[in-house]
């Protein structure tokens, strides 16, 4: 009889022991559906971080900035729906300033860039900017080749 209970007492205690592990995986399975809807996010965020930086960037729109003069720097950003205060971009090894229209307006400052359009694609992204003070602008368009967003072609105009 004490060998029965035993036996229905081990059997029981594995049952229990199988389930609470099941469970515990399944919790880790639900963690790390949140953490990836999460990263996925941050990744967009990022993505357009990255890609304003690399149209900053661009070697044909450096003239625009004028770094060698003193009240051109930092350069600065209107901000927008397409790029916001929590970006982290920099030039001239300065952090790029991203202000409102109103900040603009208060500090008197002329000399900022406005995106006018970044369009993020699976795997192309268009956009296009331009720097009223100069009377410059630029357009154009990335590729994402494995998972790196290259440049295929963009243009710098002036009036």
């Amino acid at each position: 009889m004490n060998k029965i209970i035993g036996i229905i007492l081990t059997i029981t205690l594995l049952i229990s022991c199988e389930n609470l592990g099941k469970t515990e995986t399944e919790n880790s399975s639900d963690s790390e559906i949140k953490f990836t809807q999460t990263e996925l996010i941050k990744s967009e965020s990022n993505q357009t971080e990255l890609i304003a930086q690399k149209i900053l960037d661009l070697p044909k729109l450096q003239w625009i900035y004028h770094p060698e003069v003193k009240e051109r720097l930092p350069v600065k950003i209107l901000e927008s729906e397409l790029v916001d205060k929590s970006l982290n971009l920099n030039k001239f090894g300065q952090k790029v300033r991203i202000l409102s229209i109103s900040e603009l307006e208060n500090e008197g400052i002329k000399d900022y860039v406005i995106f006018d359009k970044i369009k993020i694609g699976k795997d192309t992204t268009d956009f296009e900017l331009h720097y009223k003070i100069e009377g410059a602008g630029c357009s154009g368009k990335f590729l994402n080749e494995n998972g790196k967003w290259k440049i295929i072609d963009y243009s710098v105009w002036e009036n």
